[in-house]
């Protein structure tokens, strides 16, 4: 069943008609930061989603490179403290702390009490990454966590219907795991603001996803020559994707980190440009439909967590039999048959 108790209440479903009314007229802005509301918003759903807060906050709080602090400034910070960007790291320190344990923590926090037993950590990652990423996204934010990690949207029509097919269908296949590190790159680096290193990842990845095929060169055009002869394309398609190549190869040339430039000649809008054509170009090379690609990785996960929630079930049914059959404990008799001791 979907979790409900965070969905958007009725006077926040007004407030997002009326924005979109007004992004009609006036188009998108997209800021870089977190704003308050959306810090206050993520801290309603840790505590909502998880029974061990203070476990994701005490992660998070060490990945800010704070140690010793009597209060938790993560939390500080997406309730208010400092200013957007700070905030922004806040929440993604937390997110990423909240993934990482709902993963791996097992430890069983002590209740305090001999006649109450031990709390089992709960984690519903799911609902709380939901959350997150539709609160940035009513913000406005530029920021979205996605395929495991925080990712700069973008335009989030093209990111979705063609950033987030090529990453995946790049980072599900070890043979791409080159081309695939080259676009993360890219990824980071623009997401840095260091765009003009952004746009030679990203040439690169293609080159590297062109290798990955069998089809070698000393460049992306040559390569794409190659591609032709040897079969990997057909003559249409390099008809196709000849000036874009052109295209990549040139602005990599005369905008790249490889050959001198001014600053400030490459924007981000450049940069963003660039991935978007070489992503297109990489899911367009392996012949697969984009939606076909993302259904895939989300049916893989969904498989995987079923499997993991079979896992549990069976555990806590193992768990409740052997409780059954476990012979009473004699002090518990005690008093039962108005006796003092139990032997």
């Amino acid at each position: 069943m979907r979790d409900t108790r965070l969905d958007p209440l009725p006077s926040e479903l007004r407030r997002r008609r009326a924005q979109a009314a007004a992004e009609f007229e006036t188009g998108i802005k997209w800021i870089d930061g977190c704003p308050t509301a959306v810090g206050t918003e993520v801290m309603s759903a840790l505590e909502t989603f998880t029974n061990m807060p203070g476990r994701v906050l005490n992660m998070a709080d060490k990945r800010l490179g704070i140690h010793d602090s009597r209060e938790w400034v993560s939390a500080n910070r997406l309730r208010g403290e400092g200013d957007d960007h700070e905030r922004l790291d806040a929440l993604a320190a937390v997110v990423n702390a909240f993934v990482w344990l709902s993963e791996t923590d097992e430890e069983l926090e002590d209740s305090g009490y001999s006649n109450r037993p031990d709390e089992e950590p709960e984690y519903n990652l799911d609902a709380f990454i939901e959350v997150v990423n539709d609160r940035l996204l009513h913000a406005r934010s530029d920021w979205l966590f996605e395929d495991g990690r925080f990712q700069e949207r973008g335009n989030y029509v093209m990111h979705s219907e063609v950033l987030r097919p090529a990453t995946v269908l790049l980072g599900d296949d070890p043979v791409f795991r080159t081309a695939s590190d080259a676009f993360q790159s890219a990824l980071t680096r623009l997401s840095k603001n260091e765009t003009d290193v952004a746009l030679t990842q990203a040439a690169t990845s293609l080159q590297e996803f062109f290798r990955a095929l069998g089809v070698e060169g000393n460049s992306v055009s040559d390569q794409l020559d190659k591609a032709q002869r040897q079969k990997v394309i057909t003559p249409a398609d390099r008809s196709l994707m000849k000036p874009l190549v052109a295209w990549v190869n040139a602005d990599r040339s005369d905008r790249g980190n490889a050959h001198r430039h001014r600053e400030g000649d490459v924007t981000k809008a450049d940069a963003w440009l660039m991935m978007h054509v070489v992503g297109a170009l990489m899911v367009r090379l392996s012949n697969r439909d984009p939606r076909d690609i993302v259904a895939a990785r989300e049916k893989r996960e969904a498989d995987d967590a079923a499997k993991r929630e079979e896992a549990r079930r069976a555990e806590r049914e193992a768990a409740a039999t052997a409780a059954a059959a476990r012979e009473p404990d004699p002090w518990e008799q005690l008093g039962r048959d108005r006796e003092d001791t139990p032997f």
